[in-house]
């Protein structure tokens, strides 16, 4: 539920299908775009809580697709610092399109969390 509340971009309904939090463990969601349906899926790659986390991420029959994301934080007081490193894009126009979708799906968890927050 926490993971589903916030990725994929601002606007796209996206179910999470599957979810194997672990090393080795796999993934898989669905955005439902007004253009198209998206198949995501991936496998966790390594998990060092609380400061990394690595996972693949592919659209589905998409070779271009096909990525490693690297998410690192780093605490800063009473925040926390995340960075999103995603490498393996084909295109330059795939990479601005990722751009564009983690910006978007990161804003959501900032609200998300700040919801939370206020609970």
């Amino acid at each position: 539920e926490q993971f589903q509340a916030w990725i994929g971009p601002e606007g796209v309904d996206c179910e999470v299908q599957l979810l194997e939090p672990q090393v080795g463990g796999r993934y898989r969601l669905v955005m439902n775009t007004p253009e198209r349906v998206i198949p995501v899926s991936g496998v966790f790659k390594s998990i060092e809580p609380p400061s990394k986390l690595v996972f693949t991420w592919g659209w589905e029959g998409d070779p271009i697709r096909q990525s490693l994301i690297t998410l690192t934080f780093r605490e800063l007081g009473e925040k926390t610092e995340l960075t999103l490193r995603q490498e393996g894009l084909g295109s330059i126009e795939s990479r601005d399109g990722h751009v564009r979708g983690w910006n978007s799906a990161l804003n959501k968890l900032d609200r998300h969390l700040s919801e939370g927050a206020r609970r």
